[in-house]
Formats: C-alpha cells, sequence, structure tokens
C-alpha cells in the first residue's frame, strides 16, 4: 500500500474526503501501536488529515505538500507542555506510514468556542474573552530558545506578505476599491515592528474553532486549545489579528477586553493601534477580505480600507465593556467564525 505522490494543491483537494485513500494508512498507524481493534472517525477539515482513534486519541497525518507543518506542530507543541494553564494535546507516538509523517496525540476534552459562543451570555462571553487574552499573555511570555523549526526571518515574511498581498485578495474576489487602497494603507501605516524587537512564540491561529470550553458551575471557561501548526516566532501584534476577527467579530467591548488581557495599555487602544492591526490584517496569511465582508454587516458597507479597519477593529470605541455595542442585532446571538482552516490554506 502507499499514499498518493501529490503535485498540487487541487489534486489534494480532490481526494480530500476520499475515505479510501485514508483508511489503509490510520489502519496501519492503529496496526502499528496495538491500536488495531479501535473504532476510528474522520475528524473535522483542516488543513491536513485528521482521525478520531477511540476513547481518547487522535491521529494526524500531515501532508507533504505543507513541508514543514509537521517539525513546527510537533516543535510547538513539546513547547508549551507544562507551560500552560490549559489543556493542549501530548504527543504519545509519532512516525512516518508510507512516507508521510503523522502524529498520535491525546484528545481534548470539553467544546469549541464557536459551538457554545451563540447560546452564552455577554458576561461569559468577556470572561471567556479574557481568558483568550491570557494565553496570548502566557505565549508572549516563554522564552523561545531551541526552536529553530518556529524560527522565521520576520522582515522576509512581512516583505513577502506586502508584495503578494493586492494580488491575493483580488484572486479572493475582494472588492476592488479596498484591493486598489492596499498599497497606499501599509505605506502609511505606522512601523509594523521596531528594529531589533523580540520575537514571542505565535499561534496565529487562535480562533473559535481551536479555543476548548468546558462548564463548571454553569459558566463556562477556557480549558484547553488546539493546533500548533501555524506556530513560529514573531511580531506580538500578528498573534491578535486571528482571535480579533473570529472571536471579538467587530464588537468593541469584546476586542477591548481581549486586547487588555492580551497586555495592550488602555492608553494604546487608539487610531494608530487599529491601523497597525489592520494592516497586520492584510498580512495575515489566512485572511480573505471578501469573506470577510461578506460574513460581518458591519464590513458590508465599507468603500475604504479605513472604513474597513473602523468596522474590524473598533478599538476606541466607548470606554467600557459593559456599556459596548451589544451583538449583531442588538441580540445576544452570534455565528460561527468569519474563517476556518481547510484545505484551501
Amino acid at each position: 500500500m502507499r499514499l498518493p505522490h501529490l503535485e498540487s494543491l487541487d489534486e489534494y483537494r480532490a481526494i480530500y474526503h476520499d475515505e479510501d485513500v485514508w483508511l489503509p494508512a490510520i489502519d496501519e498507524i492503529c496496526r502499528r501501536h496495538a491500536l488495531a481493534g479501535a473504532a476510528t472517525k474522520r475528524g473535522p477539515d483542516g488543513t491536513h488529515i485528521v482521525y478520531y482513534a477511540e476513547p481518547s486519541l487522535v491521529i494526524k497525518l500531515f501532508v507533504p505538500l505543507f513541508g514543514d507543518d509537521f517539525a513546527v506542530e510537533r516543535a510547538a507543541m513539546r513547547h508549551v507542555q507544562g507551560r500552560l494553564s490549559i489543556s493542549v494535546p501530548s504527543i504519545v507516538w509519532e512516525g512516518k506510514v508510507w512516507g508521510w509523517p503523522y502524529l498520535v496525540m491525546s484528545r481534548m476534552a470539553g467544546r469549541r468556542l464557536g459551538d457554545i459562543w451563540d447560546g452564552i451570555g455577554r458576561e461569559n462571553r468577556l470572561a471567556l474573552v479574557r481568558e483568550v487574552g491570557e494565553l496570548v499573555t502566557t505565549l508572549r511570555a516563554l522564552p523561545t530558545e531551541g526552536l529553530p523549526e518556529l524560527a522565521v526571518d520576520w522582515d522576509r515574511v512581512v516583505a513577502e506578505q506586502v508584495s503578494s498581498c493586492v494580488d491575493r485578495q483580488r484572486e479572493h474576489g475582494a472588492p476592488e476599491g479596498i484591493v486598489a487602497g492596499i498599497p497606499g494603507y501599509l505605506t502609511s501605516a505606522p512601523p509594523l515592528y521596531d528594529e531589533g524587537f523580540r520575537p514571542v512564540l505565535l499561534l496565529a491561529d487562535i480562533t473559535d474553532e481551536h479555543v476548548y470550553v468546558s462548564e463548571r458551575d454553569g459558566r463556562w471557561r477556557m480549558t484547553g486549545y488546539l493546533d500548533f501548526g501555524d506556530a513560529m516566532l514573531g511580531h506580538p501584534d500578528y498573534e491578535m489579528v486571528a482571535p480579533g476577527i473570529d472571536i471579538a467579530r467587530c464588537d468593541a467591548g469584546i476586542l477591548r477586553a481581549l486586547l487588555l488581557a492580551s497586555g495592550y495599555d488602555a492608553s494604546r487602544l487608539d487610531d494608530a493601534l487599529r491601523h497597525r492591526l489592520m494592516a497586520y490584517t492584510l498580512l495575515h496569511r489566512y485572511v480573505n477580505l471578501k469573506e470577510i465582508m461578506g460574513f460581518f454587516p458591519e464590513t458590508r458597507d465599507a468603500a475604504t480600507l479605513e472604513e474597513l479597519a473602523h468596522a474590524l477593529w473598533p478599538v476606541d470605541v466607548g470606554g467600557g465593556e459593559a456599556g459596548a455595542a451589544t451583538d449583531r442585532g442588538g441580540a445576544e446571538t452570534g455565528d460561527e467564525g468569519a474563517a476556518g482552516e481547510t484545505p484551501d490554506a
């Protein structure tokens, strides 16, 4: 038996949901680790192939098209073990099956934040987003030595994303008026980083799909985090893009709570920070402006990037959390995240 040799993302997409392609490899992994009798079930869609092995294990098969993901995820997961106040998966076994690397990991307890967000009150939402911010603060304080798998040339990363940003968003189908304003917006942004800044550990995809929560005494608490495949060492502000959009969702009070808990002083919640965060939004590898503008009603009438930035990043709106804007439509309701990790990533 063998796994397919993939030359392109299109080839991968064509077989992504074909169980006949993946189950032989998953069965072989189970056999190797004495899990031959374990029932397996396909996990949620993501960049790589995930199966649940009952009762408490996850098998993640890494697609060679995304060559560094296995080493990155393994290094980041090991680095944070025992250093966070929440649970993260632990690696039980690792190896290669027919040339493809895999990890067998412990399965996360609890539920994804996005699954319960709609049904909880505002005070619980504020408490949860503060806990997300506390995770960000903890990550920023961790040592970063001995992580060559996560080290990047930040100058190069930013330069490459700047050079490809217009074409990327145009291919996604973003409004031309928005796309045309990208070069000027990036040029006029405050410096995205200071020379000699200290790189910190970034997870770079803290979304409501990856944050896990559990109910305790009638309230939901953050109890775990899943997915380290996008981890790298870089500028702290880059980390805020995913939770700032996917969890705060244009809500000034939620965003304020997130930023304050992430270590931003209240005096920094101003137009300069909004401009910088919007610039990093444009440079983020997963951001699709067309999808964002289709998802958030607050953004749909934006004709310029300045207007879009004010809708997505209302950092200086209101002075407190309790009196901030209610959720869309004035109701205590929400929607699923604006973007998810898919084989298109």
